[in-house]
């Protein structure tokens, strides 16, 4: 039988995950550590090896899964940092008229549509993210 090497450490809760991505590729994943015998706080790593003559396979479709992963999430940040910097300069023009506004009708009004421009955003970028799914 042949020696087997470590490919991927993760964390328990990933492992399956892990093990079918690795499965479909016709190769043979094997758990290291027992996950049942993780940590509390679920911070300790499950080692995941395969066969030697497999390894180089193995690494090629791990480093491939999380270039693709990487991508999904900097996609995500991009229109989130958006979204943040729109509210953020609404917030900031609500409180400039917070504090030029004497009377104090227009900061009510300011607030108002804030929260009105806020919530349709929201709405939006939801179903948009849903109508991508």
């Amino acid at each position: 039988m042949s020696e087997k090497e470590i490919v991927y450490k993760s964390l328990p809760d990933n492992v399956l995950q892990i093990l079918q991505l690795l499965e479909n590729q016709n190769l043979h994943p094997e758990v290291i550590d027992d996950t049942g015998k993780t940590g509390s706080y679920r911070s300790d790593y499950v080692r995941i090896a395969v066969p030697s003559n497999e390894r180089d396979t193995a690494l090629g479709i791990l480093t491939e899964n999380e270039q693709k992963d990487e991508k999904n999430i900097s996609i995500l940040l991009k229109s989130t940092n958006k979204i943040i910097l729109i509210i953020i300069a609404l917030l900031a023009a609500v409180a400039i008229i917070g504090i030029l506004d004497q009377g104090g009708k227009w900061f009510v009004i300011a607030w108002l549509l804030l929260a009105i421009f806020t919530g349709a955003a929201l709405i939006r970028w939801a179903w948009s993210k849903k109508s991508e799914n």
